[in-house]
């Protein structure tokens, strides 16, 4: 018996090809416009900082420091524009890398494309729901977040490179993003942004109790979740000192302090799951699991040296 070929699914897989491919181009089109956008930032900076400078008065100094200082000066000079062409050349590299990997296994490039860009869009979405983004502010940023996503991606699979090299070509890739998201939300914004980025464990948290309440039919709203973000990232003990709150390993939440603020904002219902549901969430470290009196009995056993946890 022969087989026919149904010309719709054809058809419909073709169309999907030629989006995909469309799709890549534009990503690919849009990476360049960043770095190059980054690029005359940089150089526009270093431009002004230098006229800056030479228009400053000289200031009375004991006899010989004027030299030290003019010394000093042209010595960061000289620093920052080595700085700026080893992370020019690193992204031209990347670049490079990219349309080589293209041109071997087009299929795989399309692939990971799709699953940042996707991943892009989401990691984001409680910050764009939350301050009412525009259509191209959040696609604005989930462009820089998928740029950011590919360059460290690439730069873990760099042979021969020495951590020093890594971690410098990191703070590059970690430079052209604020750039990018600053230039698409403005200073206030930005560092909203900046705070959302120290909550994203939280968030993460939060979302995952979100789906619980869900369940049993007492959803969070959006400013519900919001405010319980802040109150958990407030009374983190990391998040405090200016880091991100991970809520893990020596990262001490002051679970008391969240349900008192908690209470102004939750129902009591609401009130009850935060603080008996088992709510999973993965960090840096760990993956934490257990309801929060659960974890408070497993420290309890840490603290008293036993290997039996719960």
């Amino acid at each position: 018996m022969k087989k026919y070929i149904n010309p719709v699914l054809v058809f419909v897989a073709v169309a999907a090809l030629v989006v995909a491919t469309v799709e890549f181009k534009r990503l690919r089109a849009a990476a360049k416009t960043n770095n190059d956008a980054t690029a005359a930032v940089l150089e526009r900076n270093a431009a002004m900082k230098a006229r800056l400078d030479s228009l400053k008065p000289a200031s009375s100094q004991p006899i010989g420091a004027g030299a030290d200082e003019s010394a000093k000066i042209a010595a960061q000079g000289k620093a920052a524009e080595e700085k700026f062409a080893r992370w020019k050349a690193e992204s031209d590299e990347f670049q490079k890398r990219e349309a080589e990997l293209a041109k071997k296994d087009p299929e795989f490039v399309l692939k990971r494309a799709a699953a940042y860009r996707a991943n892009a869009e989401m990691i984001n979405a409680p910050f764009v729901r939350v301050h009412n983004l525009s259509k191209e502010q959040s696609e604005t940023l989930a462009d820089a977040e998928f740029q950011k996503m590919l360059r460290r991606d690439d730069m873990e699979t760099v042979q021969g490179m020495s951590s020093y090299a890594i971690r410098e070509a990191m703070e590059g890739v970690n430079d052209e993003f604020a750039s990018n998201v600053k230039a698409a939300l403005g200073d206030d914004l930005y560092e909203q942004f900046s705070v959302y980025e120290r909550q994203r464990y939280v968030w993460n948290y939060v979302g995952n109790l979100g789906s619980v309440l869900s369940l049993v039919d007492m959803p969070l709203s959006v400013k519900q979740a919001s405010q319980l973000a802040d109150a958990i990232a407030n009374a983190s003990f990391a998040f405090q000192q200016g880091r991100v709150a991970t809520l893990s390993g020596s990262d001490k939440v002051d679970w008391d302090a969240v349900d008192a603020a908690a209470v102004n904002f939750l129902t009591p219902e609401q009130m009850d799951v935060l603080k008996n549901a088992d709510v999973g969430m993965v960090t840096p470290s760990s993956l934490v699991t257990g309801s929060r009196h659960e974890q408070e009995l497993n420290n309890a056993m840490k603290n008293l040296g036993s290997e039996i946890w719960y």
